[in-house]
């Protein structure tokens, strides 16, 4: 949770203290370097990462270019018509290209979600409700922590299956391709209220069962695993560390 909050203010404010230090070849290597780290760790979801990263960094680059304008070479020019529909600026020039490929690399939203994706595909419940009562967190709050960590993969795994069964049954079957892509946005939209009763469903049977364990009748309880700092733990202790300065000097 300190590292995230850590990389949230070096990418807020640190990456202008970068900048102004004039050293642009580590503000060019980080957001590579993270994300080449992340696709790392998750590996096994290589395929959904590349769909989400890049989905985002071509909206937010694309928002940026297009809204704002800097001085430098003239690239494009939007016609009227256009720029007033969609309130864009009338011309793209180099230094917006520039600036819009930047602000998408260096957006906090991508970075962060992608870092609680690695928190709940890395993380099961037994270690997050160990940490918990090491920190004397109420057992109440642990475990609305805990079940929100299992039930989100869960629930896209869900989500996931019951998007390629609507694909199945034939939705956009025959369709161009442009008409094909707006029915598999709406059929991702379809599928969400499916998966939010299934997550009420599993929530009911979930406390039902804790009643029945007796899972609140001790407050002292004990773990067969003893929580503690490893060298991984001082790393991103230190990166944090390292992190906040650069953010606030």
């Amino acid at each position: 949770m300190l590292f995230e909050i850590g990389l949230f203010a070096f990418l807020t404010r640190g990456f202008y203290t970068i900048l102004r230090l004039h050293i642009l070849i580590l503000a060019i290597l980080f957001p590579f370097l993270l994300l080449s780290t992340i696709f790392l760790i998750l590996r096994n979801k290589i395929k959904c990462l590349a769909y989400y990263v890049g989905a985002y960094l071509l909206i937010t680059a694309w928002v940026e270019i297009n809204s704002f304008y800097y001085y430098g070479s003239i690239i494009y020019t939007w016609p009227r018509e256009i720029a007033r529909i969609f309130g864009y600026s009338t011309v793209v020039t180099s230094s917006s290209l520039f600036h819009g490929i930047l602000f998408s690399l260096y957006s906090p939203t991508l970075y962060i979600t992608l870092l609680g994706f690695v928190f709940i595909a890395t993380t099961n419940t037994s270690e997050v409700i160990r940490a918990f009562s090491e920190l004397k967190i109420p057992l109440a709050i642990t475990l609305i922590f805990s079940v929100f960590v299992k039930v989100i993969p869960q629930a896209l795994q869900n989500m996931e299956t019951s998007y390629k069964m609507t694909i199945l049954r034939g939705l956009g079957y025959g369709k161009p391709l442009p008409i094909r892509l707006f029915y598999q946005i709406y059929g991702l939209i379809a599928v969400i209220l499916p998966v939010f009763v299934y997550i009420i469903k599993g929530s009911r049977n979930l406390a039902i069962a804790l009643e029945t364990k007796g899972y609140m009748s001790k407050k002292n309880r004990t773990s067969l695993v003893k929580i503690g700092f490893h060298l991984i733990d001082y790393l991103l202790l230190f990166i944090s560390i390292i992190f906040f300065y650069i953010s606030f000097s």
